[in-house]
């Protein structure tokens, strides 16, 4: 299975107008002294919820900008999470896939590959997970994401690449 093919369903989806709300919510997130990375939970056209990055905080490791998002789906997520599109700043790491599976998700989008995750190789190889995800596709805003990393963190720069592997 290839990772960086969009669902048909998706094709007529404003992805970079969501993904702006996500960079919003990243902004937010490195203004706040957190990692800079956000995300949102759209359903039927329409934002359900968003998720920031809010380690410090919470003091949680887990507090990772879709776990945020997912958790604050709700009925919506519930009700409707077979049509969802998770949307975020960065690749997400195996344990935001993993939830995102879970909750039914099959749509994940992202703006920046993380070259450190390795998530790709999960959708791809994992039969379980190929099951649930119909849709694994990055480098919406890729670059607007690039450079808010650079000001916030531009340690992380090394671990951010451009394109798809």
């Amino acid at each position: 299975m290839r990772t960086d093919l969009l669902a048909p369903q998706l094709e007529g989806m404003d992805l970079p107008r969501f993904m702006w709300e996500a960079l919003h919510e990243a902004e937010r997130a490195g203004l706040e002294g957190e990692f800079p990375i956000g995300a949102v939970l759209v359903i039927d056209g329409q934002i359900v919820s968003r998720g920031r990055a809010q380690h410090q905080r919470k003091q949680n490791q887990l507090m990772h900008a879709e776990m945020n998002a997912l958790l604050d789906g709700g009925q919506a997520l519930w009700e409707r999470g077979r049509s969802a599109v998770l949307l975020t700043t960065m690749e997400p790491c195996p344990m935001c896939l993993g939830a995102a599976v879970m909750a039914n998700v099959p749509h994940i989008i992202f703006a920046s590959h993380d070259e450190v995750v390795h998530t790709r190789e999960i959708v791809a190889t994992n039969p379980y997970v190929r099951r649930h995800i119909q849709s694994y596709y990055g480098g919406v805003l890729e670059n607007e994401t690039r450079d808010l990393i650079a000001r916030y963190r531009p340690d992380w720069l090394q671990y951010v690449m451009r394109g798809s592997a």
